[in-house]
C-alpha cells in the first residue's frame, strides 16, 4: 500500500481550503507555488477532487477553485480512495482474487488484520485533525492560515 504523490497534493490542497474562509477561491498557479507542485501535475488532481465533488471550478480572469462541501470530516481513507481507488496491501486481500497455493494461508488471514488496522487509521485521521497538527514554512504561512477564525 502506498500513498501516492497525487494524494498527498489532494489532502494538502483540501487543508489549504479548509484553513480559508468558506468559498475562498485560488488559482491553478497560486497552489501550485504554495504546494511546491508541478501545476500540471496538480491541475490533474484538482480535476480528480472536483469530479469527487470536495471542489467546485470557477472560469475566468478571477477563476479557480474552492470548496463544494466542507471538508473538515473528510478522512485520509476517503482521499485516497479518490485518488487512488480502494489501495490494498496485497492482491490477495481482492475478493475476486484466486489463490491455489494453499489449503489455508496464514499469512493472508495476517495480512487481512494488518489491513484492516491500517484503515481504521486512515479513517481516523480527518483533514481538520491533520490540518491542525500541519505547520507551514514561513513563505507559506500567509496562503494557508485562515483569515476568519469563525468562518468554516
Amino acid at each position: 500500500m502506498e500513498v501516492t504523490k497525487g494524494t498527498l497534493y489532494a489532502v494538502y490542497t483540501l487543508i489549504y481550503f479548509h484553513r480559508r474562509p468558506y468559498g475562498d477561491v485560488a488559482d491553478l498557479h497560486t497552489l501550485s507555488q504554495l504546494l511546491e507542485a508541478p501545476e500540471s501535475y496538480l491541475s490533474k488532481v484538482l480535476q480528480q477532487l472536483h469530479k469527487a465533488g470536495y471542489l467546485a471550478s470557477h472560469m475566468g480572469s478571477k477563476g479557480g477553485y474552492r470548496l463544494a462541501k466542507h471538508v473538515e470530516k473528510a478522512t485520509m481513507r476517503e482521499i485516497m480512495n479518490v485518488m487512488q481507488g480502494e489501495s490494498l496491501m496485497q492482491e490477495c486481500l481482492l475478493d475476486d482474487y484466486n489463490c491455489d497455493r494453499f489449503k489455508k494461508c496464514a499469512v493472508l488471514h495476517h495480512v487481512r488484520d494488518i489491513q484492516r488496522t491500517v484503515n481504521e487509521m486512515l479513517e481516523k485521521l480527518t483533514v481538520e485533525q491533520l490540518a491542525a497538527e500541519m505547520e507551514f514554512k514561513e513563505r507559506q504561512q500567509k496562503g494557508f492560515n485562515q483569515i476568519n477564525i469563525g468562518v468554516q
